[in-house]
């Protein structure tokens, strides 16, 4: 097992009893002093500084009346680095973190204002796809072309009959997106096609789905909200073999893992890590996902964040290559770096955030802990 070690943590200034939903990169991996987004339950987008974490521009201070989506759009000729949000308003958002006006550059509605719960971006194709929950027994999966936002370019509206939870678009083949829903199913469907009839290329049945999403060009994994995990070969239309491979199913993963909840999935240039966290043992951990001989855990390669964010839950996980940082965010309404020991920072900048991180950890323990009862709250877990 490898340590990582935390180097800074910041509240950012969010008022107390605030959740951190999500974080982006708000910059390119190019640029030398990197910012990030987050999210958060006073529906709220934020900037803060990659290394010190100090806060930057509230890009807004209120995103959506219910915020539930953040995603990076890597620009294509539509003005650099994007970020997209979504929310329980129905509404999807393109916004300019360079920009001071709080104001969203693009916005797309799906249909009758359903509260949208899942996002992802194409810029390739110049692609926005929402999921939405179950109202009026219709869950939609919604695709925009952001040139001309005003006008849904195709939906999906039989393929899920509950809410809408995951949407990724294919590592390699941008016309294969994948979506997840409550209803158990993982879709996988080619968008160049517009019949919905025609446009499924592949149905794997899981469990109500928390995350979903692709390991490599021909596999998926999915992770069902009771913490049951299964890694799923992507079918072959033109393959000669009789039978295509049977799915692995790792079952409930919090004893293997010895965790007692899975964040999510982070895909890097060097494969996948489960994020997994436990509060009593107040720690989380990293497990890569290896795909050699068969798809399963390197338990001798696990990199722990040592007490996390306490007895808080970890709600977001972000890591960056190219800094070698992994961000978190919590329900303790803080966000923290951690590092390796030894990575390229002065003895200045670690004690500084050091004794940043004292303090606010102080402060955290002084917080109340009493959590929202708002039943309109976004709960992932």
């Amino acid at each position: 097992m490898h340590t990582l070690q935390a180097t800074a943590s910041s509240s950012l200034s969010l008022p107390s009893g605030t959740y951190i939903y999500a974080i982006a990169a708000s910059t390119p991996s190019t640029q030398q002093q990197r910012q990030f987004a987050l999210i958060s339950s006073d529906d709220s987008l934020r900037l803060f500084d990659g290394q010190s974490l100090h806060p930057l521009n509230i890009v807004s201070a209120k995103c959506h009346d219910g915020v539930t989506a953040l995603k990076e759009y890597r620009g294509n000729g539509t003005g650099g680095f994007l970020l997209g949000t979504a929310g329980r308003d129905g509404a999807v958002r393109l916004w300019d973190p360079r920009s001071t006006s709080q104001k969203a550059g693009i916005e797309m509605n799906v249909e009758k204002k359903c509260p949208i719960l899942s996002l992802s971006c194409d810029p390739e194709s110049y692609t926005i796809v929402a999921g939405t929950e179950l109202e009026s027994y219709q869950a939609t999966v919604a695709l925009w072309d952001i040139r001309a936002p005003g006008q849904i370019r195709q939906q999906y509206i039989e393929s899920h009959n509950d809410d809408v939870t995951e949407l990724q678009f294919h590592p390699t083949r941008k016309n294969v997106l994948l979506s997840g829903s409550t209803d158990g199913l993982v879709n996988l469907y080619d968008t160049n096609i517009q019949d919905e009839d025609e446009t499924l290329l592949q149905v794997i049945n899981h469990g109500s789905i928390h995350h979903a999403g692709f390991l490599s060009d021909d596999a998926v994994y999915a992770l069902s909200h009771d913490e049951t995990f299964s890694i799923h070969p992507i079918t072959n239309p033109d393959s000669e073999e009789p039978h295509e491979p049977s799915p692995i199913q790792f079952g409930d993963v919090r004893p293997s893992l010895h965790c007692e909840y899975v964040v999510q999935a982070l895909s890097t240039n060097q494969g996948t890590y489960l994020a997994a966290g436990n509060t009593t043992e107040k720690c989380l951990d990293l497990f890569p996902i290896t795909p050699s001989p068969t798809w399963g855990f390197d338990y001798t390669n696990v990199w722990r964040l040592p007490e996390a964010h306490g007895e808080e839950i970890v709600r977001a996980v972000y890591l960056d290559e190219q800094s070698r940082t992994v961000f978190t965010g919590g329900e303790d309404g803080f966000i923290r770096a951690w590092r390796q020991n030894g990575s390229d920072h002065t003895e200045d900048d670690r004690n500084d955030g050091q004794e940043q991180l004292s303090s606010d950890r102080a402060a955290a323990r002084a917080r109340d802990k009493k959590k929202y009862k708002d039943e309109k709250r976004f709960r992932p877990y």
